[in-house]
């Protein structure tokens, strides 16, 4: 029975409503409450997935040894840091084996330059790009557009600029030297010069032994050996007959000493007797 207090009330209707409570809502939330265990464990998988995507991606980064490579990887691993760094790596692998192919062939140079352009473009477009790797294309960039200039440096300056626009680059003090370098007339006229050269891989000569191309063969005689260095039949060939080589026995093996000392004394006879003859005086 009531008394009328608030709070008996209160207490009152909550052991009522108690049970009607558990058993109109009691489904709903066993439900809720699996749910919220279904999703926790969802999101445990779905973080150690991850981790292991992501052990397994910078492992095949780490396996990369060409250009090649690295853009498999980052085709492999879209969307991830792992695809950023490979694709910065292979642009600057493309770039540093143009440069070298403009020396030899000047038209696999420029595909491979094109190569280079694009998968340096793709990292700088990226949006939330670390900055160093930000920092590293535009360098990359900068790089690409002195090495194809025509001999105007307009394009390139204004790449290195954007590489001084990074807060704290590494790159500062060599991109101010680049820049210093490109406003030099003897640099803009070297790289005009060497914009217009066409090398090819024929072009390069070739170690050749022997005499010059086009040179006749000169015909190669030799005298004819003598048939009695080299017989018909080796059997002819006799070796003279040597003494056999025995070995002294224990009690032999001094006598050839004793010989010696008695040859020895002998010959030193006579060289007593003239020596006493030439001191002696005449008679």
């Amino acid at each position: 029975m009531s008394t009328g207090n608030p709070q008996e009330v209160q207490a009152t209707e909550e052991q009522d409503l108690g049970p009607d409570i558990i058993e109109q809502y009691g489904k709903q939330i066993a439900f809720g409450a699996i749910a919220l265990v279904v999703l926790f464990a969802v999101a445990s998988f779905v973080a150690n997935s991850g981790r292991a995507g992501a052990e397994e991606s910078w492992s095949k980064f780490a396996a990369a040894e060409s250009a090649a490579d690295f853009a498999n990887v980052a085709s492999d691993y879209p969307n991830s840091d792992v695809s950023i760094w490979a694709r910065l790596t292979e642009g600057e692998m493309l770039l540093r084996e143009a440069v070298q192919l403009q020396f030899s062939d000047r038209a696999a140079a420029v595909g491979q330059f094109k190569k280079a352009g694009e998968a340096l473009d793709a990292v700088i477009d990226k949006a939330d790009l670390l900055p160093t790797a930000k920092e590293r294309a535009l360098l990359g960039k900068a790089r690409l557009l002195e090495a194809t200039s025509n001999g105007s440096m307009d394009e390139a300056i204004a790449a290195y600029e954007k590489v001084k626009g990074i807060p704290n680059s590494i790159y500062a003090s060599l991109v101010d030297s680049r820049i210093e370098a490109l406003k030099e007339d003897d640099t803009q006229k070297f790289y005009a010069w060497f914009s217009k050269q066409t090398p090819k891989p024929e072009d390069r000569a070739q170690p050749q032994d022997g005499l010059p191309g086009g040179h006749p063969e000169l015909p190669v005689s030799l005298p004819p050996i003598p048939d009695e260095l080299f017989p018909a039949d080796w059997s002819d060939l006799n070796v003279d007959d040597a003494p056999p080589f025995e070995i002294p026995a224990d009690g032999e093996a001094d006598a050839p000493a004793d010989a010696e000392a008695e040859t020895d004394d002998s010959a030193t006879e006579p060289a007593t007797d003239d020596t006493a003859s030439e001191s002696s005086p005449k008679e």
